[in-house]
């Protein structure tokens, strides 16, 4: 059921759930689905409405920076149904299996294979040696001559399934069971009196009207950003905010860095591609998978060469991957097929057609190569004009020396704007210089590699060094309260029934790509929440 909070007469009485959702994006939409299979009584709260709106995306752009500007808390979230689902790569790598974490890798595989099927992709292994031998294809030189760097294989969802408003939320909308409440944008957690609970969640509309939802239980899954600032915005009975008794919440916020380090041409350009480029498998030629038609089953596969901890320990670096990056020309054939896919993807394809109809017959011949690389040889093919970089990839630092504060300027619904205090420390830097002067010593001797200059000039600054648009931390996960501000079930130290899900709970940035351990870690939490509500 929909119901668009702009149009409901103030409320006396709280709406009651059993679970009350904050925040419909990746996480929120993943959680719901699981606790509606249930028939759970769910009420998903969204600050947005069906679609991207200009005047909510201005106030995401409207959050300060203390030092370094970062790009991901503007660029790559969305104040809608869908969230980043809306404009997302899909791409997909699970929990490595050396992690820190407080949940293990092994823990989560029963989950990255439910957010897999959800999202439509196969049940190829990640791991390189483990998906050369499912898919009977041959380790490629290039990787079996680098054992220091561990290869994996990450997933791209299809368009069609990358934009989980469509997927699962249309099911969510029609629900009876669960009630999506859009342009619900929550102003506070309140806390009950002794501080043992959460009572309720506050919600305003643009006209000031406010609403009070009462649940069993509470999930926070408004993003990195959203989570620490709504936490640290309910004063009214802690001044310090919630879940805040012991200094945790803000801090240690990180995101992965990325930097561009080398450019392809030549011999080297050659063999990169003929050993790297992406796979593409019909998983149906290796037995019976989860999915169903060939369609869905087709998936493509990108190698990330990933420094082992073996290598970061020598080195004395922070976890970091290489991975190539493949850029067509704007007015490329091979262009025109991407925006047609992701105009599908956002919704809005009758819009994006016109505008690429002049453009089609060069893009029909360009979607005729890439159809036939994929089925005779399962490989993405590279046109000549395709630029290749050598991209480099690292994890900030653990603890991080970054922040999220709040500000005392305050939003159209009472929120103060959140304050970003993003931090790119010496060590890091030294991860990218260390990394690529190991990577050049193992190329060397291979012509066409154009590295970047500044990367081995100690006193040089990294000019194209920027935020892979991964938020991550600012409540992380971890089992001292002192510490952290979620327990490895992702329930709050202390609040029984609040609980959090999004990237704010990543104490690392291990996982390369956040998106598929966050569904599962979302999946995981669903199914502790139907067990203590089925009691």
């Amino acid at each position: 059921m929909q119901i668009d909070i702009e149009q409901l007469a103030p409320a006396y009485e709280p709406m009651r759930s059993q679970v009350c959702i904050v925040g419909a994006g990746i996480a929120g939409l993943t959680l719901a689905h699981r606790l509606n299979e249930k028939g759970l009584d769910v009420i998903l709260l969204e600050a947005g409405g069906l679609a991207i709106e200009l005047q909510g995306q201005s106030l995401l752009e409207a959050a300060q920076f203390a030092a370094s500007p970062h790009a991901g808390t503007h660029i790559g979230r969305f104040r809608a149904f869908g969230g980043a689902s809306l404009r997302w790569g899909g791409q997909l790598l699970p929990m490595p299996p050396q992690t820190t974490w407080p949940v293990s890798s092994e823990e989560l595989k029963p989950y990255d294979l439910q957010a897999q099927a959800l999202l439509g992709v196969d049940e190829l292994p990640y791991e390189g040696p483990e998906f050369f031998a499912a898919t009977f294809a041959e380790v490629p030189r290039l990787i079996a001559q680098l054992p220091e760097l561990n290869a994996r294989l990450s997933k791209w969802a299809p368009f069609p399934r990358r934009n989980m408003a469509a997927n699962p939320g249309r099911e969510l909308l029609a629900s009876r069971t669960t009630r999506v409440f859009l342009n619900a944008q929550v102003s506070e957690l309140l806390l009950a009196p002794d501080r043992s609970h959460i009572v309720a969640v506050v919600v305003r509309n643009r006209a000031g009207n406010s609403f009070q939802f009462t649940a069993q239980h509470f999930v926070l899954a408004a993003g990195t950003i959203e989570t620490s600032r709504l936490l640290l915005a309910s004063r009214s009975v802690a001044p310090e905010g919630v879940a805040n008794q012991h200094d945790q919440v803000g801090r240690n916020f990180h995101d992965h860095l990325s930097l561009p380090a080398a450019r392809l041409t030549g011999s080297a350009r050659k063999l990169f591609l003929s050993q790297l480029r992406p796979w593409i498998f019909d998983t149906s030629r290796f037995g019976p998978t989860l999915f169903g038609p060939a369609p869905l089953t087709s998936t493509l596969h990108s190698a990330k060469l990933e420094a082992s901890t073996e290598l970061c320990r020598q080195l004395e670096i922070n976890p970091c991957l290489a991975h190539l990056t493949l850029t067509e020309p704007p007015d490329s054939g091979f262009a025109v097929v991407r925006k047609l896919l992701t105009a599908r993807q956002q919704g809005g394809l009758a819009a994006t057609l016109p505008s690429a109809v002049r453009r089609l017959p060069r893009a029909s011949v360009d979607a005729l190569r890439l159809v036939g690389a994929a089925s005779i040889h399962n490989r993405r093919y590279v046109s000549p004009s395709t630029t290749v970089n050598l991209q480099l990839n690292a994890a900030q630092d653990v603890p991080s020396a970054s922040r999220i504060t709040l500000s005392d300027q305050l939003d159209p619904y009472g929120l103060p704007h959140p304050i970003l205090d993003w931090r790119i420390s010496a060590h890091e830097l030294a991860t990218f210089r260390k990394f690529a002067a190991h990577l050049r010593a193992r190329f060397d001797g291979l012509s066409g590699i154009d590295w970047a200059p500044e990367l081995f000039d100690a006193d040089a600054p990294l000019p194209n060094l920027g935020d892979a648009r991964h938020a991550m931390g600012g409540a992380i996960m971890g089992v001292d309260p002192h510490t952290s501000v979620v327990d490895p079930h992702l329930t709050v130290h202390g609040l029984p029934n609040l609980h959090i899900a999004s990237g704010a709970i990543f104490p690392t940035g291990a996982p390369q790509l956040i998106t598929l351990p966050l569904m599962s870690l979302a999946l995981r939490l669903g199914d502790r929440l139907i067990a203590q509500l089925n009691r």
